[in-house]
């Protein structure tokens, strides 16, 4: 697929449960900053991220879904403890990387973009969710990934300079974003890595 081409397949992954995409991220965004407040709140953040990833799945997969979908998913079967080990070695690995004269933290945050889908679809543990990922973005193409992922950071955080007016875009916009996303996970696991995709089967 052309880059171009995961914008019209997010688009069409999202249209129809836009709704509930747009008040599911609602109801996780707020949770996530009341969570943010507290040390103790910053524990189950990984946990809320993993559920919306899930939910995010099943959407984009035609799965029945409504709004509260997979809330407490992240929280059962130690999902909490592994979706918290793979945010702070993802963090920790990127700040280092960043330090490291910016562009190796670039280069891991596009090459472990899909590194959190793996860990919530196919159950890998943390760090061989971060290797597959690595994987998975070079066989789409590193740069193809790469400029999707930060055109769309970006040119959001263009549109939130603008008062008031940029937050309520950003939030309409949210479900097209997260469809793109989850586009390119699902090609990448179908379509551009079909021996890796035989590999997770087995496991």
């Amino acid at each position: 697929m052309k880059a171009e081409e995961f914008f019209s397949e997010g688009l069409r992954l999202a249209k129809p449960e836009y709704w509930t995409i747009f008040f599911n991220f609602l109801i996780y965004f707020v949770l996530m900053v009341i969570s943010a407040i507290t040390v103790i709140g910053l524990l189950i953040v990984p946990s809320l991220a993993v559920g919306l990833v899930r939910f995010t799945i099943r959407a984009g997969r035609g799965e029945e879904v409504d709004v509260g979908d997979s809330l407490s998913w992240g929280f059962k079967d130690g999902m909490w403890w592994k979706s918290l080990v793979f945010c702070v070695i993802a963090t920790i690995g990127m700040i280092i990387g960043f330090m490291l004269l910016i562009l190796p933290g670039l280069y891991l945050s596009a090459a472990w973009f899909l590194g959190i889908y793996l860990l919530v679809d196919k159950g890998l543990a943390p760090m061989e969710a971060l290797g597959k990922s690595r994987e998975l973005v070079h066989e789409v193409g590193f740069w193809k990934v790469f400029i999707i992922i930060f055109a769309m950071s970006i040119g959001m955080q263009l549109i939130a300079l603008i008062p008031v007016l940029g937050v309520v875009v950003n939030a309409f916009l949210w479900p097209l974003v997260v469809m793109v996303y989850f586009a390119i996970y699902e090609h990448a696991i179908k379509g551009g890595a079909k021996a890796l995709d035989a590999d997770f089967q087995e496991d």
